[in-house]
């Protein structure tokens, strides 16, 4: 069987988390295409090279955020739990064939003991109690399913890992490090608005808080470094902006990825600046297979970047070095080939 007929034995489903509208809507198989969420831009490719590989057929794959509940249930359901941010387990685990996940499914508090305290450690260490909550409120859930679920079909629930990998990132020329245009580049929303009915409009967030921590920095870095902070395409046809027109293209161009957290550690960031190979400067990150021990450098206040330029900023050898360690680590871990394979393997042993 060839592998596009393979993939097509299989169908895909998005909950409205996904579609903007009620209900379920099915999606076209692998590969990826524009008319899908970006989101799921990595997942489809991960599934692009892991179905070909799976004996099983006809298998149902839902894209969804909801750890509680999915449309249906059976061996042939498999749960994309993806973007799920307060580190539920899946309650319906034992009642699937397979949970495939791309974020942490435990609380990090994600701050190092040190003095003197902020509030983005006080924000922290609410949302990991916050987080601790909700993920013990889950466990209880799946002890206690709901009655008018049939039985079980698994001992144990079966969930498997992948990272955030890329959110609509295209492929580019490699560039080398010397001859990149900009030191550093971060696209990405500081702050939203946020109703006074939500507790956050009390609270703030770690990501507001974090990301405002580095954007302070940033301006007052501005007239030292070439930095670039977040406009993606210019309407000025005459501007040398022009040559960076895509996200792609600026990351391919940065020579310092700048991955501050948002509401989880892990963040599309770290790995698209493993792939476009460059020196990645990171708040800390948790014990997880696809981030912890990976070529970063760890800082806890932004404030610590000043520092950081200082002593690597212009030396092109060690940002170069820095840059292809994080791209091996890619290569070597986290492609969608090498991830294809990995799932393949676990759905054909479940």
């Amino acid at each position: 069987m060839s592998a596009s007929s393979a993939i097509a034995s299989h169908r895909f489903f998005s909950t409205s988390e996904y579609t903007g509208e009620s209900g379920v809507k099915e999606l076209p198989p692998p590969p990826w295409q524009k008319s899908i969420h970006a989101e799921l831009r990595y997942p489809y490719d991960v599934l692009e090279q892991a179905l070909p590989l799976v004996n099983a057929r006809g298998l149902h794959f839902y894209f969804t955020k909801n750890a509680y509940r999915l449309p249906e249930y059976g061996e042939h359901v498999i749960s994309m739990l993806l973007q799920e941010e307060r580190c539920k387990v899946p309650v319906y685990g034992r009642y699937i064939r397979a949970t495939i996940r791309n974020l942490m499914s435990k609380p990090f508090l994600g701050w190092r003991p040190h003095l003197p305290l902020t509030s983005v450690e006080a924000v922290l260490t609410f949302e990991y109690t916050r987080d601790w909550f909700t993920h013990l409120k889950s466990r209880w859930a799946r002890a206690h399913p709901p009655a008018d679920w049939s039985s079980p079909i698994r001992k144990e629930p079966l969930t498997l890992r992948i990272p955030l990998g890329y959110h609509s990132q295209v492929e580019v020329p490699y560039i080398p490090i010397k001859d990149r245009a900009l030191d550093m580049f971060f696209a990405g929303e500081v702050r939203h608005a946020v109703s006074k009915k939500s507790y956050k409009y009390w609270t703030s967030t770690s990501k507001f808080e974090v990301r405002g921590q580095l954007f302070r920095e940033l301006h007052k870095l501005k007239d030292e470094w070439r930095i670039d902070m977040g406009a993606i395409a210019s309407v000025d046809k005459n501007s040398k902006a022009q040559a960076f027109n895509s996200y792609s293209e600026k990351m391919m161009n940065t020579r310092i990825c700048l991955a501050p957290r948002g509401s989880l550690p892990d963040t599309y960031r770290h790995f698209e600046g493993m792939r476009a190979g460059c020196m990645i400067v990171s708040n800390p990150v948790p014990v997880e297979p696809y981030l912890y021990g990976a070529p970063m450098l760890i800082l806890d206040h932004w404030s610590e970047l000043r520092g950081i330029l200082a002593k690597y900023g212009r030396n092109d050898d060690f940002l170069q070095e820095m840059g292809d360690k994080a791209n091996h680590w890619w290569k070597t871990r986290l492609t969608p080939e090498i991830m294809g394979r990995y799932i393949a393997g676990e759905l054909n042993q479940s």
